[in-house]
């Protein structure tokens, strides 16, 4: 059924949706085999944070080995595969930037963006959905087995994660207008679900229930509207590059999530390792608040009417003509 309904929609999507909103047009990248950076030093950052996409393959096909579903034969080829494809991955990169690594090629300083925002990004979402992907995963036998409940109630009570989910999303867009800082709600949201985090690592069986539930909900709004406001502040970076920023960072809530639950499946059952999962996931988003609060830019025409690259294009599309 739920394949069903999607692919209903996709074709609904299809014939009713357009690129861009009316008088906007869509700005392609020049080359769309890899990400174009601006300048030499952003190259080598790009590909370093490159490496952890093909990383997290590696360790979910151990993962796999450790449970019988590849022998160790098959892991190393499997390895061997991932080598490759990052190097191919490497190679496309290196072809849309390779005049600028060889110098011939040069941005002006208005047509330069840093890539470190994208890793910065890249960051945030590791730690906001990676980690809803990997506690939705945990959650039901987390409340399960803590306060004794059935498996249909403990369902149910998990489902309240995903739920704020109605609430979380526009609440964080209110958030950041609040605000008036996209920088600012990214470190406060990223700050709270830290905090939120920690809290839930000494939920325990002497918790009152309904607490326990309000305390989900409280860190769930924090972990989602800080996924909106991750994704609020890519399509600022580079516009012309945009879909492949998203991209990346998208990428990295999934390298977040197999992390996440790699961790989990080594700790001890129980408390004990519960209590040590849910401190990693406070500790890591906690640094990342303060990457964020030191490090993360305030992208340039925010709350503006035209972001950046839109002015132009509309002074190219309707000319001024000097008087005589």
């Amino acid at each position: 059924m739920t394949g069903i309904i999607a692919a209903l929609y996709g074709a609904f999507y299809f014939f009713n949706v357009q690129d861009t909103p009316p008088g906007k047009v869509y700005q392609k990248p020049k080359r769309a085999r890899g990400l174009e950076v601006t300048t030499q030093k952003d190259f080598l950052f790009l590909i370093l944070m490159n490496i952890p996409l093909t990383g997290v393959l590696c360790l979910l096909a151990w993962r796999l080995s450790k449970v019988g579903f590849l022998s160790q034969g098959q892991l190393y080829i499997v390895w061997l595969l991932l080598l490759g494809l990052y190097a191919f991955q490497t190679y496309n990169c290196w072809a849309t930037n390779k005049e600028l690594i060889a110098g011939e090629k040069h941005y002006p300083p208005g047509d330069r963006y840093k890539f470190s925002q994208v890793a910065i990004l890249e960051l945030t979402y590791f730690v906001n959905f990676g980690s809803e992907l990997a506690v939705v995963s945990m959650l039901p036998a987390f409340f399960e087995n803590t306060f004794g409940l059935s498996k249909a109630m403990a369902g149910m009570i998990a489902a309240s994660y995903a739920f704020m989910n109605l609430a979380s999303r526009p609440g964080g867009g209110l958030i950041s207008d609040k605000l008036g800082s996209r920088k600012l709600t990214m470190t406060v949201l990223t700050a709270g679900m830290g905090i939120g985090y920690l809290t839930f690592g000494h939920v325990g069986e002497s918790w009152w229930l309904p607490g326990a539930v309000l305390l989900t909900m409280c860190c769930s709004f924090f972990v989602q509207a800080a996924e909106g406001s991750t994704f609020a502040i890519v399509p600022l970076v580079k516009r012309r590059v945009t879909g492949q920023i998203a991209g990346n960072v998208g990428a990295y809530g999934n390298v977040g999530a197999v992390v996440y639950l790699t961790l989990f499946s080594l700790l001890p059952e129980g408390a004990i390792g519960n209590k040590i999962f849910f401190e990693v996931l406070g500790v890591l988003s906690i640094i990342v608040a303060f990457v964020c609060a030191f490090f993360l830019k305030e992208p340039e025409g925010s709350f503006a009417e035209h972001h950046e690259g839109e002015e132009e294009m509309q002074m190219e599309s309707f000319p001024v003509f000097a008087e005589d």
